[in-house]
């Protein structure tokens, strides 16, 4: 018979919420939405309680690498995700560094290199004209500040798929994309950053140096250019001018009426004045510094479905994160993507006003859609989930945040009961963990109400 366990929250597991302790000292790579950072201890003691042994586990959806790092400390992890910027980050947060990677050393070349020197040359009108754009908005002056974050993205100025814009900024915007193409730097990587996210997402100084830093960590091979990328990817993520470091959108900085936004200035100016390789020096320190193991790990870029049916018996557990909700999380991060690729991608297009015009968070075209993120798809996407961790003989810790649809949070596009109810289909035995405060009534064939912490992050803890 199969057992349905009551959902617990036992006073240990309380005590990891009285403070942000194990926050503060785990690594946080990115700004990443639906960190694990808080309850990481909470995730490794229940994964050590289904498997004392310290055998591998998977970390099927590894997203910013925080819980793959911290379990590598204790046992062998194989991590998995289908976006590249994760595969780098796990890799260089977890792998060893061959390289003897001299931080100051780094800097020095890439500010002395040609390329450096070249791109400077080539955004000279931009840089020149976002300096005192910034002037002017400091003295109370900020059209054009803001006019240059909304309508500054080179490759719409090059796709001929730009906003009409001032005069004086398609003079600089103009002169750039004649230097840019006298220099060959229009179908290669050299000025990827510069060409889709300068002006919109970093300053053109900001992209410069991002450009410069890709240049010289594509000399690498392997794990020693995955740190130099991740800590070019966590240069970015601290830097980007955007509400909540994310990438899903530039700033918008006119009203509705047209009019600029004069409470958004400031932010604007801090975020554009930080200095990319100061920051870069810090982030590759942490790396660098990171402690790590010595077990045998596995990081891949895959599909979660195709790494299920690829992984071996020696998996004891899996731990998945996967999306509930129907926003995606490429669209938070392509800008990083992007960045790791170096590809040129084509950009996704819109209609505004019968005009074709770039996606305005300059998306990529082929940026990943999660099954579990569409409603018509996420059912079969988590049967199959359950179904292949089953079928290794391994047990499944999910991770759920549940959500009150009596007031305004994201629906979740899974219920607790459907993922209950998926458990119990393929499992001996399911039990629903909670890392913090849970008021309950029992969980029973007749009775599937009970009254949730919201703010409480689930583990649903299947078993064979």
């Amino acid at each position: 018979m199969k057992n349905i366990d009551l959902i617990k929250t036992t006073s240990e597991q309380m005590s990891l919420f009285a403070d942000t302790s194990e926050e503060m000292k785990a690594f946080r790579p990115i700004h990443y939405l639906g960190s694990k950072l808080r309850i990481l201890e909470f995730i490794k003691e229940t994964i050590d309680d289904i498997d004392p042994t310290n055998s591998r586990v998977c970390d099927l959806f590894a997203g910013s690498g925080t819980v793959s790092q911290y379990l590598g400390k204790y046992r062998p992890v194989t991590a998995v995700d289908i976006q590249e910027y994760s595969r780098v980050i796990t890799s260089a947060a977890i792998l060893p560094l061959k390289a003897n990677l001299q931080v100051e050393q780094v800097i020095s070349q890439c500010m002395n290199s040609e390329h450096f020197k070249k791109l400077s040359w080539c955004l000279e009108p931009m840089i020149e004209y976002e300096k005192k754009s910034v002037e002017k908005a400091i003295i109370g002056d900020i059209f054009s500040l803001c006019e240059l974050v909304e309508k500054g993205s080179i490759i719409a100025f090059e796709d001929k798929l730009s906003e009409n814009s001032s005069t004086d900024l398609a003079v600089a915007m103009n002169e750039t994309s004649i230097r840019l193409k006298k220099m060959e730097y229009i179908h290669g990587p050299e000025a990827l950053v510069v060409r889709y996210f300068g002006g919109l997402y970093f300053s053109y100084e900001q992209s410069i140096q991002l450009d410069t830093l890709l240049e010289y960590a594509s000399s690498f091979y392997k794990s020693d250019k995955d740190i130099i990328v991740a800590a070019i990817l966590s240069t970015a993520s601290e830097i980007v001018n955007t509400v909540g470091k994310q990438f899903a959108q530039p700033l918008k900085t006119f009203n509705s009426d047209g009019t600029p936004k004069k409470n958004i200035v400031s932010k604007v100016v801090k975020d554009r004045k930080i200095n990319v390789f100061e920051t870069f020096m810090k982030k590759l320190q942490g790396y660098i510094s990171l402690e790590k193991s010595h077990f045998d790990h596995q990081i891949y870029k895959m599909d979660s479905s195709d790494a299920l049916d690829n992984l071996k018996n020696g998996v004891k557990v899996v731990y998945a994160d996967p999306p509930y909700t129907r926003y995606h999380y490429s669209r938070y991060y392509h800008v990083l993507e992007t960045i790791c690729l170096r590809d040129n991608p084509t950009i996704s297009k819109t209609f505004i006003n019968g005009q074709e015009r770039l996606s305005r968070g300059v998306y990529r075209e082929d940026r990943h859609q999660s099954p579990y993120s569409i409603k018509s798809k996420a059912n079969e996407a988590f049967d199959n989930l359950f179904r292949k961790v089953k079928e290794l003989d391994a047990s499944l810790v999910l991770s759920y945040s549940p959500y009150d649809d009596t007031k305004k949070s994201t629906p979740r596009i899974q219920t607790i009961e459907e993922l209950e109810y998926l458990g119990r289909k393929y499992f001996g035995s399911v039990e629903l963990i909670s890392a913090g405060q849970f008021s309950h009534s029992k969980l029973n064939k007749t009775n599937k109400n009970f009254d949730i912490s919201y703010e409480a992050e689930i583990l649903i803890v299947c078993k064979p």
